[in-house]
């Protein structure tokens, strides 16, 4: 269960004010909006300490009136409601924001309904909604997404059975491992001491990756690269290859693609064609061996680089409703009535049977 419940009733839609916090490593954007798609206001922070920024985004929205909230943060973050530590980032690399409450400051701000999620299964929910609202055929029934962001890290957010993926915690895919290219044998990447050895997406193919492969002291030069340098590939064919990973654990109907080194749009199309060679034919399905059908299959965010603040919106939209951001699965309130439900009818069956027998025996 995504929401925390902080009023008695659901808001009313034609009055509704929606609050958006999405936090990002580099920096925070807060938000009012009517809804995920028409933001009033908004403001940018960096991201600096935790007191510093959480101070900034608590001050703006003080002197804002809203009537729901949602927030999508970089993690790792816990999300079991009930545990000491929901809404805060737990172990994260960003040392001085290890174990910081994030929820926990914002809820002091307004009592209104919450939504809280990593930020990448928020856009993950967002790009999953809006595709099967819009889609036609069997477009309109897909029941999963993928959402990958490529940045200074990388990102995935899972929506399966129409709901975020949660359990032991949330998806961390972009650690997953992939095989090295040959000319990659002693290359360090941008944290040897990343997951599998270093030989995982993430430190293969963020943008540090990329400078580092392009001779650049940072990341500020990469928009000069050209297409034909060689980081490109390199960096299309991890990516790719944490695609076909994505395709043989998930089978997501739908593979969305974003972050700052995803402005390189000449990356799609290799990225696509990576995804096909890593599979090596074994699935045979259009949507993977078709040109047409990969181009659908995998592409860019509906929203660019505006993803994550509707993901963080799409969340306070289900709060203001009083729904459980879970789209079409049942939510955990769902499953307990459920469970009471068919408790109760078996209490019943068994006194029948007991006066059944009971008389039968008179």
């Amino acid at each position: 269960t995504l929401i925390a419940d902080q009023t008695e009733r659901p808001v009313r839609r034609a009055a509704m004010k929606l609050a958006a916090v999405e936090g990002g490593g580099t920096s925070f954007v807060v938000a009012i909006a009517r809804s995920p798609t028409e933001v009033l206001e908004r403001a940018e922070f960096p991201t600096t300490t935790p007191e510093e920024t959480l101070g900034k985004c608590c001050a703006w929205l003080k002197e804002r009136e809203y009537d729901a909230l949602g927030v999508a943060s970089f993690g790792p973050v816990d999300l079991q409601m009930g545990s000491p530590t929901y809404g805060y980032i737990t172990t994260t690399p960003k040392l001085m924001w290890k174990n910081t409450d994030i929820l926990g400051p914002l809820l002091k701000v307004r009592k209104v309904p919450v939504a809280f999620d990593t930020d990448v299964n928020a856009p993950a929910l967002a790009e999953y909604l809006h595709a099967k609202k819009n889609g036609k055929g069997a477009e309109a029934n897909i029941t999963s997404c993928a959402y990958i962001t490529v940045g200074t890290g990388i990102g995935v957010g899972l929506v399966v059975n129409g709901a975020p993926v949660h359990g032991l915690m949330h998806p961390e895919a972009g650690h997953v491992s992939v095989p090295r290219r040959p000319a990659d044998a002693s290359f360090a990447g941008s944290n040897p001491d990343d997951c599998f050895g270093g030989s995982c997406a993430e430190n293969l193919a963020c943008s540090k990756a990329l400078a580092l492969r392009a001779g650049l002291s940072d990341t500020s030069g990469l928009p000069s690269v050209p297409d034909e340098h060689d980081a490109w590939e390199a960096t299309a064919n991890y990516l790719g290859a944490l695609c076909a990973n994505l395709v043989l654990t998930v089978s997501p109907h739908k593979i969305v693609l974003s972050g700052g080194v995803m402005q390189r749009a000449s990356l799609f199309p290799r990225v696509r064609a990576a995804t096909q060679r890593h599979l090596n034919g074994y699935i045979q399905l259009p949507q993977i061996v078709t040109d047409a059908g990969i181009e659908k299959f995998i592409g860019p965010s509906v929203w660019g680089n505006q993803a994550g603040l509707v993901g963080a919106l799409t969340l306070a939209e289900f709060a203001a409703r009083g729904d459980d951001a879970t789209a079409t699965a049942p939510s955990g309130a769902d499953y307990r009535r459920r469970y009471v439900d068919m408790a109760t009818a078996v209490a019943v069956l068994s006194t029948a049977a007991v006066l059944i027998a009971s008389r039968l025996r008179a």
